[in-house]
């Protein structure tokens, strides 16, 4: 069975997905004027939505994955790399809130987003997860009958 920090993980980082796919969702509109304007001024007309649902099918499937290496095959070097996504994208979060170009409404999500998945990050590095993790897979620690 999974230890609390792991189930904690678990929401947390699902959460922080779910809150960022709801922010792409209701910023869609200012972003893709943004991106179109950018992908214009490049000579690449009319592909902002596709960029754009490509971009966030991407991010999705790589947290989904990240996720999956940690809570279900217990991987645990992948906690790291995991790490280091989170570090880039609080740098990132903090680039745009620098830039003043962000809508108030996206640095919010991105505010509550961050904030799941540092408090998730958080829970993996706990002692209880991190022996759980060094364990093999399916051995959590019961006798066997």
């Amino acid at each position: 069975m999974k230890p609390a920090e792991i189930r904690n993980f678990d929401w947390l980082y699902l959460g922080s997905i779910a809150v960022g796919v709801l922010g792409f969702a209701l910023n869609y509109g200012t972003l893709a004027e943004s991106v179109s304007a950018e992908l214009t001024a490049s000579g690449m007309e009319g592909a902002a939505s596709g960029f754009l649902i490509g971009s966030m099918l991407v991010g999705v499937a790589i947290n989904v994955v990240l996720w999956f290496l940690i809570s279900v095959l217990r991987i645990g070097f992948v906690k790291w790399i995991l790490m280091l996504f989170v570090a880039w994208g609080l740098l990132s979060f903090g680039t745009s809130i620098a830039s003043g170009q962000a809508t108030a409404l996206n640095l919010a999500f991105g505010a509550i987003s961050s904030i799941m998945v540092v408090a998730a990050v958080y829970f993996l590095f706990q002692p209880e997860a991190t022996t759980w993790l060094a364990q093999k897979r399916g051995d959590d620690g019961a006798a066997d009958e």
